[in-house]
This record gives structure tokens, C-alpha cells and sequence, in this order.
């Protein structure tokens, strides 16, 4: 999921919010934390210098009643207050009967405010104290417990974090939709480019409305496609020159030596036979050029090629009976194995019959009397492998990295006819109908061409009829 640079984006964009929100949010707590308890510090400041205003003025029984009230203002289980007089001795003292632990004595020596956060009980509650002293007379302490400041942090704390998933919830949609948005205009040129790489060399990007630099990036793409279309058709009419302007001569060649044989007089028994060799010659030239132009067009993909169901379980058959004549004369022996009878893909039947006749050509070609070519087909999900086994010679390894190269031959293929061209020819066509080949080898031992090609479901060319 995480390889696309749509999910990517849209997970950066989701942790920029986060942690933006919450940067905001700490700030906003930090804040909010800080103002209640400065509050609490100075609702209890208040309190005590109301409760020294009211001893000066009317003695101890006024501090009782205006304790009493506050404890009541306050709540009796949140509020503590006492007078201590200069000998350390609590006078007055109303204290939550919650206020298990006892509390702290003032510093008598220090004259100012003196503050102490403490724990009052075994539950872990917490209270603000503060210490404030009447000149000559002792020190009024005053208390109040900190459990409703931590409820209403505790409260604060929960709504952020509600808030923080619902941003990052917010984030992620709007991520996706700002990257979808911002992506629109690259998916238009992936299709673009996928119709090209299918043929469809006319195809172009308009990219209006997508922005400036995407627009910019459609021109000079389309710029790009037509120099790449004129040099395919410039590419396409020097090939159809050079074969036009080989296969004339060559042409002239054979009437020539075809003439030359049908009227002997003259001739001696060497001219004779030059002339004959000229004719396959020529045969085989001119398949070697037009082998070459269809293994360029086809790579080009400038070649048209036909779509239609192949039904393979046929075709096979059809080729083993075109080479079990020349198997035969050979002494060697061609089976056929269907493990499946739905094997119809979509493609170019005459190029799949040239591909499995070359394979099976090949396969006699390098196998020695007395031993036997296998041709296996099945369906694997929605696959179809043709296998082609002889027991020849095998390749060498050292030869395996160049066997699909235009013109490679080993050493030890070199006394044998051919061009070089074949499996040239067969990964071109394999390719163009969008499947693969590979040759597994044991020197000395045998070999095995596999073919792997898309299979179609159409139920309808799916019949294989009955070749035995």
C-alpha cells in the first residue's frame, strides 16, 4: 500500500496535521493548565488575607466564623484552614476528614508567603497549601485540594485527544483528496503512456486545468511523442527501402540462376552447379532479411498484429504433425502431452505457428538419433506454458547470457544450418503478445524452452476438438 506515492503523500500530510494539532493543543493544555492554577493561587491569597484582615479587626471569633464560611464556600472535603500561633500551636483548624496525612509546619524563621504542594491521602490527592504569617501574632495556612483542577485537566485532556484523531481522520481524507487531485494529471500520463506501449501512437495528453507545470510537462511529453512517431515511420521507410532494395537483386539473382539451369546449352558441369547453389542461397537471404524486418517491426511495435482466440491445443497438434516426418527421418521421436483441455489464447496465429515451429525445428536440429522432443502444454490460473524438451547437446552457461541475441550462435551450433535468428524471433513474438521465455539447460543432457502466455476465458474458443 505504502509503495505508492499517493499513500505516501497522503501519510505525510496526515502526520504534518498531527503533529501541528498537536503542537497547538500541548500549547492550548500548557495554557489552560497555567491559568487554573494561577487561579487557585490566588483565590487562596485572597483567602488568606481576608481571614488576617478579620483577625486584626475583630480577634479570633470572627477568623472561626469567616473559616467556617469559606470551608463551607469552599467544600468541606476540599478546603483546610488553621491558625498557628507563634509558638508552632494550631488554634483554629478545620480540616477534610479525606486529609489522612498531616500537614506541613510554616518555616517559622521566614517571614514571607511559604508554598507546598502535597499528598493528603493514600488515593494520591493532591492539595495547594500556603503559609502567611500575621506580624507578632502567629501564621494563617490555608489549603485547598487539587482533585477538581486534575478532573478538569483529565477532562481537557481526553477532549484533545478526541479532537487529535478526528484531525488526523480529517487530514487523511483531505490528504487523499489534495494527492488524487494533485496526481490526476501524472495517472493521465500513465495512460497515455501504457495506449503508446499498445500501439496506439496517435494518443496524446491535454492536461488543461491541472496546473501550470503539468501542462508544461503534457507539451513537451506530446512534443516528445511526435519526434518519436516520425522516427518510428522514418525508421519504418528505410526498412521498407532496404528490404525493397534487397529483395529486387536478390530476386533478379535466382530468375537469373533459374534461367541459367533451364537452359544448359553452353554450360559446363561446374557452371552448372554454381548455378544451382545459387538459388537456396538466395531462398535463404531473403528469409534472413525478412526474418530481420519482422523481428525490428515487432520490437518497434510498429507491426500490426492480430488478436483473435488461438486455440493451442491445435496448434500443437498442427505442428507435430507438420515435424514428425522430418523427426522421423531423424530418428527421433515427438510427443505431445495436453494436461489441460482449455489452452486458447489471444494472438496471431501464423506468428504462433512460426514461434512453436521454430522451437520444435531447433529441438531435432540439436537432438541425436535414437532420442525423443516432448511438447507439454497446461494452465496454470490464468496462464497457459508450452514446454519443448530434447535431449541434444544442451548450452553451455556460458552461452546462456547471449542465446536471445540477434545472430549469437555457440561454438559447438556453428556446423549446424541456421542464422542465429531464431530465438531472436521467438522472444520478439512472445513478447509482443505479452508473455515470456526461458530455456533451462543441462549441458550434455538436455534442454527445455518454456513459453508462458496469457490465456483468454472465453468459454466460446475454449473447445479443443478431438486431433488424435
Amino acid at each position: 500500500m505504502f509503495k505508492t506515492l499517493r499513500s505516501r503523500l497522503t501519510l505525510l500530510h496526515a502526520i504534518i496535521f498531527a503533529f501541528v494539532a498537536l503542537g497547538v493543543m500541548g500549547f492550548a493544555y500548557f495554557t489552560v493548565s497555567n491559568q487554573f492554577m494561577a487561579f487557585i493561587t490566588e483565590d487562596l491569597q485572597d483567602t488568606a488575607h481576608e481571614f488576617i484582615d478579620a483577625y486584626e479587626v475583630s480577634g479570633m471569633s470572627e477568623l472561626h466564623n469567616e473559616i467556617t464560611r469559606e470551608s463551607l464556600l469552599h467544600g468541606v472535603n476540599d478546603f483546610s484552614a488553621r491558625f498557628i500561633n507563634t509558638s508552632g500551636k494550631t488554634l483554629i483548624q478545620a480540616m477534610p476528614q479525606t486529609w489522612k496525612f498531616p500537614l506541613p509546619l510554616p518555616e517559622f524563621s521566614d517571614n514571607s508567603e511559604q508554598w507546598f504542594e502535597i499528598v493528603v491521602n493514600n488515593k494520591g490527592e493532591e492539595a495547594k497549601i500556603v503559609s502567611v504569617p500575621i506580624q507578632g501574632h502567629g501564621w494563617i495556612q490555608i489549603g485547598l485540594s487539587l482533585k477538581n483542577y486534575h478532573f478538569q485537566m483529565n477532562h481537557i485532556q481526553r477532549g484533545f485527544e478526541w479532537a487529535l484523531l478526528l484531525i488526523v481522520m480529517v487530514g487523511i481524507i483531505t490528504g487523499w483528496w489534495l494527492v488524487s487531485r494533485a496526481l490526476s494529471g501524472v495517472e493521465l500520463v500513465r495512460r497515455t503512456a501504457m495506449d503508446i506501449g499498445d500501439g496506439d501512437f496517435e494518443s496524446r495528453l491535454n492536461l488543461t486545468g491541472h496546473g501550470q507545470e503539468l501542462v508544461e510537462l503534457a507539451e513537451a511529453f506530446n512534443l516528445m511523442l511526435d519526434k518519436i512517431q516520425k522516427l518510428l515511420k522514418d525508421m519504418r521507410d528505410v526498412s521498407d527501402n532496404i528490404a525493397h532494395d534487397l529483395r529486387t537483386p536478390i530476386t533478379r539473382i535466382r530468375c537469373m540462376a533459374e534461367t541459367g539451369l533451364m537452359t544448359k546449352k553452353g554450360h559446363n558441369a561446374e557452371c552448372e552447379e554454381a548455378l544451382a547453389d545459387i538459388v537456396p542461397e538466395c531462398e535463404r537471404l531473403s528469409a534472413l532479411i525478412n526474418t530481420m524486418l519482422e523481428i525490428a517491426q515487432t520490437d518497434s511495435g510498429v507491426m500490426t498484429m492480430e488478436h483473435k482466440p488461438v486455440d493451442m491445443a491445435k496448434l500443437l497438434y498442427e505442428v507435430c504433425d507438420l515435424f514428425s516426418p522430418v523427426a522421423g527421418d531423424s530418428n527421433i521421436e515427438l510427443k505431445l502431452e495436453l494436461q489441460s483441455d482449455h489452452l486458447t489464447v489471444l494472438g496471431d496465429k501464423p506468428r504462433l505457428q512460426r514461434l512453436m515451429a521454430n522451437l520444435v525445428d531447433n529441438a531435432i536440429k540439436f537432438s541425436p538419433a535414437g532420442s525423443h522432443i516432448t511438447l507439454t502444454a497446461d494452465k496454470q490460473e490464468n496462464l497457459i506454458r508450452l514446454f519443448v524438451t530434447d535431449h541434444g547437446m544442451g548450452i553451455a552457461e556460458d552461452d546462456m547470457a547471449h542465446i536471445f541475441e540477434r545472430f549469437y550462435r555457440s561454438d559447438r551450433s556453428r556446423s549446424m544450418p541456421g542464422n542465429g535468428l531464431g530465438l531472436s524471433y521467438a522472444k520478439s513474438i512472445i513478447t509482443a503478445h505479452g508473455g515470456e521465455i526461458c530455456i533451462h539447460s543441462q549441458p550434455k543432457n538436455n534442454t527445455t524452452v518454456c513459453v508462458t502466455l496469457p490465456s483468454t476465458s472465453d468459454e466460446k474458443y475454449d473447445q479443443t476438438a478431438n486431433f488424435g
